[in-house]
């Protein structure tokens, strides 16, 4: 089956998508009777193409890591995205644009436009699904197409399938975690002696901050990470802006000398509860000791326990990911809409 793809995005993730499918091209082909091609690409920088037999991904990869506009791949793409994404012949549109934190944004006219015009959507951009998700759900489901969004908040691991396809019928009544792998880096650099410059200056070389840095330092990107595990999976209607936030642009060197002269660590740890009726989160920087199932979470690893009515307490951990793991999960949805898994 030929599976038509356009790419919203050609950022760190989007190309490592492209990748693995080039890849894996002979694998889907012969485990899973797929053929991905890509047949649209938009981007902010470079340029937007089209060919309606297939773009020639190694040219636009080789392009595209060289900062030269694409669109020598393909037949130029004039105007609005969104209106692009509408009128292409395509069967999914995978949304990897950089994160913004508004309802208003253009992912949010990328996936409205993919789903509205009949196609399946992907995507690892956490703005539109945490202010959106209801709507987006009920879209797809009207229209009778996918929507899936694996890639939002651990890279590769299944959260999302997790809870929403194996354990079905479980209650969620709380979570806390390390969802956001370049402030864990720059602490665990921290604890090791480092400056809290020279840890951000390694997360920049590993191309692990956010476009705009304050997303990952400020607690943004933990925040908005939390109001999507509790609006999904808890039935909460959180707002990012709205929940108590703590990044660690603050941190103070006395603040390290006493965790470290303790014995401790300092995580930035984002929590999800239920509060009665209500569902509440919060993103704090907390001193945490060896017995805490987040100590030994260190690098860029990050870590999510969950405890339910069924199972009381769940610990899954990502050791180190990186964007190849944010690939897979959009990989991963991929696979699932083939066989027909519309949503987790």
């Amino acid at each position: 089956m030929r599976f038509r793809i356009v790419l919203a995005g050609f950022g760190n993730v989007g190309r490592e998508f492209a990748r693995l499918l080039l890849e894996r091209r002979a694998e889907l082909t012969r485990v899973h009777g797929l053929e991905p091609v890509v047949v649209g690409i938009l981007t902010g920088r470079h340029g937007s193409v089209q060919r309606s037999g297939a773009i020639d991904m190694r040219k636009a990869l080789r392009l595209s890591d060289a900062g030269v506009s694409l669109e020598s791949c393909g037949r130029p793409i004039r105007g609005s995205s969104a209106d692009a994404i509408r009128a292409m012949r395509a069967d999914v549109v995978v949304e990897v644009t950089p994160l913004r934190l508004t309802p208003r944004q253009i992912a949010l006219d990328h996936i409205v436009a993919g789903l509205s015009s009949g196609k399946h959507v992907i995507t690892a951009n956490k703005g539109p699904v945490v202010y959106h998700y209801r709507t987006l759900r009920e879209l797809a489901r009207k229209q009778d197409v996918g929507f899936r969004y694996e890639g939002t908040v651990m890279d590769g691991a299944p959260v999302f399938n997790l809870f929403q396809e194996t354990l079905r019928g479980i209650r969620i009544l709380s979570f806390e975690g390390i969802l956001n792998s370049t402030t864990n880096l720059i602490l665990s650099m921290i604890e090791a002696g480092h400056t809290y410059h020279e840890g951000v200056a390694m997360a920049k070389r590993m191309g692990l901050l956010e476009t705009d840095p304050a997303m990952d330092l400020e607690g943004w990107d933990a925040t908005v990470k939390a109001c999507l595990l509790a609006n999904v999976l808890m039935g909460g209607r959180l707002r990012p802006e709205r929940v108590p936030r703590e990044g660690i642009t603050p941190l103070s060197p006395a603040r390290i000398d006493r965790a470290r002269a303790s014995h401790r660590r300092l995580k930035l740890i984002a929590r999800g509860w239920r509060e009665g009726s209500a569902v509440r989160a919060s993103v704090t920087l907390r001193s945490i000791g060896p017995e805490h199932p987040m100590f030994s979470v260190r690098g860029t690893s990050s870590s999510l326990l969950v405890r339910t009515d069924m199972l009381r307490e769940l610990q899954i951990v990502e050791r180190d990911p990186g964007v190849r793991q944010t690939a897979y999960a959009l990989y991963s949805d991929l696979l699932a809409i083939h066989e027909g898994r519309l949503s987790p």
